[in-house]
């Protein structure tokens, strides 16, 4: 297991988290967690979701329903056994390259904020070195965002009901960084992905 790409993904949950830098000096998820702030709703940013998904959809951990085997290994190549974990937004899990590369996929379950993408908005966007709205992926709204200027490491969050969102974190393994390529390129596929194996669900 590369404990590299696993310390910089550890700490990206939905909605209410900051994405550590990947020098591996990130805290544990329990002690990095933000908690849910009142003025999400009121923020007049927020987009809201047109055609939510059941809340069922969130339902479970995404290590079983997140993305597939071949999935994983399309994004990381091949990758360490996934790693499941209970965060104070919702379930958690964690994929590392086995290859040493430092790359990695997180994918949080935000089902305990009660306030959907607004966390994002509420809790991150003032603080994050990089915020962008991106276009709604299959319709549903979604932003990216990192708190270091790094671009090897990001977070896609996507509002799948006004209330519910999941997130995913990627880190890029060494080659592509080498590249120069930019998280907030590659991420939003993960991301997509991810929604279509939830859409199935619901």
């Amino acid at each position: 297991m590369t404990k590299r790409s696993i310390t910089t993904t550890a700490v990206i949950m939905a909605g209410g988290l900051l994405i550590s830098g990947c020098n591996g000096t990130s805290q544990a998820p329990a002690s990095t967690t933000t908690a849910p702030s009142s003025t999400a709703s009121a923020n007049s940013d927020v987009p809201t979701v047109p055609s939510p998904l059941p809340a069922t959809a969130l339902d479970g951990s995404p290590c079983d329903s997140a993305l597939t085997n071949s999935q994983i290994t399309h994004f990381i190549g091949q990758s360490t056994p996934a790693k499941p974990s209970d965060t104070e937004l919702g379930p958690m899990c964690q994929w590392s390259s086995a290859s040493g590369s430092g790359a990695g996929i997180t994918v949080a379950y935000q089902t305990e904020s009660d306030q959907g993408i607004g966390l994002a908005y509420a809790n991150v966007k003032p603080k994050a070195a990089r915020w962008q709205a991106l276009e709604p992926v299959q319709g549903f709204p979604a932003v990216a965002y990192t708190n270091t200027e790094d671009k090897r490491a990001c977070v896609i969050v996507v509002g799948v009901t006004d209330k519910l969102a999941f997130s995913t974190g990627l880190t890029l393994g060494d080659k592509s960084a080498a590249e120069g390529k930019d998280c907030f390129d590659a991420a939003p596929e993960v991301a997509d992905t991810v929604l279509t194996n939830l859409k199935a669900r619901a």
